[in-house]
């Protein structure tokens, strides 16, 4: 009997590499908590290693749909890319979260792939200042605000670009800009956008 040569599915694939990595990093964070002594620097390695694996994987794997995709304009095809890539961005701003608890006030993380970059940053908010960040052509500035600080008036931002992402969100098989997104990490935050009264400025 032969076997059908469908490809694997893009959405499963990226939902259980999604899965896996929560786990690892809830492992991680736990056993910080649990140890009061422990460096938190380690913590803070590992955690930002376990995120550089996952992106390489995800881009490998936005990659290889790219080219199982390119040419075959069956809407299934197009419906599970555009899921693929929302899970993508959902679980963003979760990792954004998760990298964000593992960094002191003034300090960041920093990846930088082929085709993923991505810097969670912590703050002290400040008048007239921004939270800038550069990722190839892709320049971003975000002003300071009261609305997207803590109580202890610490910032944290996260900037993420998916220079691969765009073709899996369209019908466009040529898309080529990059996806970009912004996430504002706060402890509190019961809806998923806050209006800025400075706007961000690209």
């Amino acid at each position: 009997t032969s076997t059908s040569s469908r490809p694997k599915s893009i959405k499963n694939l990226i939902d259980n590499e999604i899965v896996q990595l929560k786990s690892d990093l809830d492992l991680l964070l736990t056993f910080n908590e649990n140890l009061l002594h422990f460096d938190s620097s380690i913590v803070k390695k590992a955690a930002k290693t376990k995120v550089e694996n996952f992106m390489r994987t995800l881009s490998n794997a936005i990659d290889t749909q790219t080219k199982v995709s390119k040419g075959r304009h069956c809407s299934e095809t197009k419906t599970e890319n555009l899921e693929a890539a929302t899970n993508i961005l959902n679980a963003t701003e979760d990792i954004s979260r998760t990298l964000a608890s593992t960094l002191d006030v003034g300090s960041k993380t920093e990846i930088k792939l082929a085709n993923i970059s991505m810097t969670v940053m912590k703050k002290q908010l400040s008048n007239n200042t921004s939270s800038e960040w550069e990722a190839g052509d892709i320049k971003v500035n975000l002003p300071d605000q009261s609305n997207i600080a803590e109580e202890d008036s610490s910032v944290t931002i996260s900037f993420t670009s998916y220079n691969n992402l765009g073709s899996m969100m369209t019908s466009n098989d040529d898309f080529m800009s990059p996806v970009l997104s912004v996430n504002v990490i706060k402890t509190h935050l019961h809806k998923r956008s806050i209006p800025l009264n400075k706007p961000i400025e690209f």
